[in-house]
């Protein structure tokens, strides 16, 4: 080793230090190097074991290749080294849920709450926070949270407040009241809007991603319940006239989240792999479930003669009516997805390799949160032809 004097003589010292190795493994890890960016977060340990940065980003890393187990030792050791820094409490939060520990998991995950940009999604309410105290004869208020999937996903546990004796009220979006009014998981629950005031006192209020960690739900004990959501049966026959008689099987998909999001780099699968799948398989009609479906995509997609509707559909029981008159469909991991699966559809869930959701555990084809859900799992990362080809020949077997 070579070491200089001078103005230079600091080069060899930067070259060395503790961030300098940490931000060399970020680079990787944003290039898509996992292995690479493994060595520089090792280096950064065995030069400074107190690093928390180092432990937190290599336990990261082990996950996204699908070692969540493997992660948690390391998220673990970033936590006891720096217990003030809210990413190592939520990283291990995802580690334990994405290994199936759903014990360990849920109560990290409230580690969520604590991220700057978390705190002002929530209001500060005055009643206190339900804990898992008994709600016989209490009333309780459910304050929806995160994207429209999370609140698809998790509005399931309502019921479980009710049943357990409480009035419950929940507060989403817009574009979910009307569904969840016309679902059982509304039957005998005051839905409002964001917009809304709940106007009264209520004993607690919760948080709904926080329900399931306080009646312990493991992933050995999730509701069974084959379809929760039910658009209606207005909607449905009025979604039935308007695409006519059926003659063929009939296929929605959607390849992308909302590309304002920054997870969607990690859930989109690229245009052109989709046109692949439905270009081979013309013998089906497609619908496009798509949202934000730029002009030159959707030139591309009707030349294929693929179903569109231009504007989308106004809310998520429009959507829902629409895909209760398709026989399976076929996505990504967005709302589109958790929309289909819990409304009891066929669902073939495309997912990516690396930096998989949590929410989809590893080494399985199916899924114990939707009964009606398949999901095709990149073998290796970035190879959607794959996953395409796997879906082409369940197309070919699926029957109705």
């Amino acid at each position: 080793m070579i070491f200089l004097t001078g103005p230079r003589s600091c080069v060899n010292i930067v070259m060395q230090n503790t961030e300098f190795l940490i931000a060399q493994g970020n680079t990787f890890r944003e290039q898509r190097q996992p292995e690479l960016a493994l060595q520089q977060y090792m280096h950064a340990m065995v030069k400074d074991r107190y690093s928390a940065s180092a432990f937190n980003n290599y336990g990261n890393v082990l996950r996204e290749l699908g070692d969540p187990a493997g992660a948690i030792p390391f998220n673990q050791r970033a936590v006891q080294l720096d217990p003030a820094t809210v990413t190592n409490h939520f990283n291990l939060a995802v580690a334990y849920l994405m290994s199936g520990d759903y014990a360990q998991g849920w109560p990290a995950y409230e580690a969520r709450h604590n991220f700057e940009h978390m705190k002002g999604t929530l209001p500060e309410y005055p009643w206190p926070v339900w804990n898992g105290e008994s709600l016989n004869g209490k009333t309780i208020f459910v304050r929806g949270e995160q994207g429209h999937g999370d609140i698809i996903q998790f509005v399931r546990f309502v019921q479980n407040l009710k049943n357990i004796g409480a009035a419950v009220t929940i507060q989403v979006t817009d574009a979910m009241v009307s569904l969840i009014q016309s679902s059982g998981v509304g039957q005998g629950v005051k839905v409002l809007t964001y917009n809304q005031d709940p106007g009264e006192h209520f004993d607690y209020w919760i948080p709904l991603m926080s329900i399931p960690g306080k009646i312990n739900v493991r992933v050995e004990n999730l509701p069974t319940t084959i379809q929760y959501l039910d658009p209606g049966r207005l909607l449905i026959d009025n979604w039935r006239r308007n695409l006519g008689a059926k003659t063929k099987l009939r296929v929605g998909f959607a390849w992308s989240g909302r590309r304002d999001s920054w997870i969607n780099q990690h859930k989109a699968m690229p245009f052109e792999h989709m046109l692949e799948l439905i270009g081979t398989n013309v013998n089906y009609d497609w619908y496009n479930l798509q949202a934000d479906c730029t002009a030159e995509e959707q030139q591309q997609l009707v030349a294929a003669g693929v179903h569109c509707f231009p504007g989308g559909t106004p809310a998520f029981a429009d959507t829902a009516g629409l895909i209760a008159n398709l026989d399976v469909v076929v996505t990504v991991d967005t709302a589109t997805a958790h929309l289909s699966a819990a409304l009891g559809k066929p669902t073939w869930i495309m997912l990516n390799n690396y930096a998989l959701c949590w929410r989809w555990l590893l080494n399985r084809d199916d899924t114990p949160w939707y009964a009606t859900a398949r999901l095709f799992r990149q073998p290796t990362m970035g190879d959607w032809t794959s996953v395409v080809k796997k879906i082409n020949l369940h197309l070919k077997l699926f029957k109705i």
